[in-house]
């Protein structure tokens, strides 16, 4: 009898939002659109996120990742584009 390994779902959590929320528990951080005080820092952010999922690969090995949920943060943030073009790669 083989044993089936269960799919996996994957959770992305976006930090910066335009506003925080008052009833959001999640870390996140208010970035103002336009403010040219800095940047995010997409492609770093991007990198390290890949660079984790890359040490978990020996625990998920010969398992499907199913769903990427992509939470947190500001829709209109270009994070979430960038993620999902990193993932597509």
């Amino acid at each position: 009898m083989s044993l089936q390994l269960p799919p996996l779902s994957l959770y992305i959590h976006i930090p910066w939002c335009i506003r925080k929320c008052p009833y959001c528990d999640f870390n996140s951080h208010a970035v103002k659109p336009g403010d040219n005080s800095g940047t995010l820092p997409e492609a770093d952010y991007t990198a390290a996120l890949m660079r984790d999922l890359e040490t978990e690969l020996d625990y998920i090995q010969g398992r499907e990742i199913e769903t990427i949920f992509i939470g947190g943060g500001t829709p209109a943030c270009s994070l979430h584009r960038h993620c999902m073009k990193s993932f597509r790669e």
